[in-house]
């Protein structure tokens, strides 16, 4: 094994190198043990950094880890890494426009397309609705805000890869006043099956977006996610679920107020798709 292994630099849900959420990938990470992949991660200190195999199951096996622990699934990395992929030669279109791949991860066997276009959609896992949340006081609490601000739509855990507590907000002031009671988080997190809190309004900022949304998730040491694709995903689920648009495929902004907005896209027409584009930004060494 080399004693430091190239890691790329890479912005994803944007074309834009001053926006997207930042991702470090190191390609061909068979040689690297679980705990240097870790350390990596940590030193890196992204939200998720992510390590491409080689799978006897699929066509990439990728391992996603946070700075301190391992997840089992990362939309933002998944889209950088197959960016990447692509930007690098190792996928090839030929004649066309696009091509469809499968990733082994922790969460499941999952599909990739990618697009001539560049633009990289994943497929997530079929969703799972579990508790709704009755103590909204609660919630509101540590989010920083009141009930009165939610909509009348359940505030309930979906997963479509990793469960998220979505809290559907009335009004982009609501959204933009919350402030996180980190420890309170912690504790409702290791009480329930949530890995984050992800408030969210139809009041969006952004042109042509259908969600403004944020991502609270102090147990993986993430004051705020800028861009949280798997958290989009259970969005999509939920709104197509509960009726919130007249339609299946949606986008969701995320992270413009942190000044790493991206757009996602999510299609819920058939099964659960998120996808973006990416942007590499830069490359460095990491022991």
């Amino acid at each position: 094994m080399p004693e430091q292994s190239a890691v790329f630099l890479v912005k994803s849900f944007t074309q834009d190198k001053n926006f997207g959420s930042p991702t470090g990938i190191v390609l061909d990470a068979d040689d690297l043990s679980e705990q240097q992949m870790q350390a990596i991660a940590t030193k890196l200190n992204f939200a998720e950094s992510a390590f491409v195999l080689a799978s006897e199951k699929a066509d990439y096996r990728l391992r996603f880890f946070a700075p301190n622990h391992e997840v089992a699934l990362c939309g933002h990395a998944t889209i950088a890494s197959f960016h990447l992929l692509a930007e690098q030669g190792r996928i090839t279109f030929g004649e066309k426009d696009h091509v469809i791949l499968t990733q082994e991860t922790s969460a499941g066997l999952l599909q990739v397309t990618c697009h001539k276009d560049g633009r990289v959609v994943m497929s997530q896992k079929e969703p799972t609705f579990g508790v709704i949340e009755t103590d909204c006081d609660r919630v509101a609490g540590l989010l920083g805000i009141s009930a009165a601000d939610f909509l009348d739509y359940p505030v309930q855990v979906v997963s479509s890869g990793t469960p998220k507590l979505l809290v559907p907000l009335n009004s982009l002031k609501a959204l933009r006043a919350v402030t996180q009671d980190s420890e309170g988080i912690k504790q409702y997190c290791r009480e329930t099956e949530a890995k984050g809190i992800y408030p969210f309004t139809m009041e969006s900022p952004i042109p042509d977006t259908d969600f403004f949304a944020r991502q609270f998730n102090p147990l993986a040491d993430e004051n705020e996610d800028p861009l949280t694709g798997v958290a989009a995903g259970a969005l999509g689920c939920y709104a197509k679920k509960y009726k919130l648009l007249a339609k299946e495929q949606f986008i969701v902004a995320q992270g413009y107020d942190l000044n790493m907005g991206g757009n996602m896209l999510v299609d819920v027409t058939e099964g659960v798709r998120v996808g973006g584009y990416a942007v590499t930004y830069g490359e460095t060494k990491a022991a």
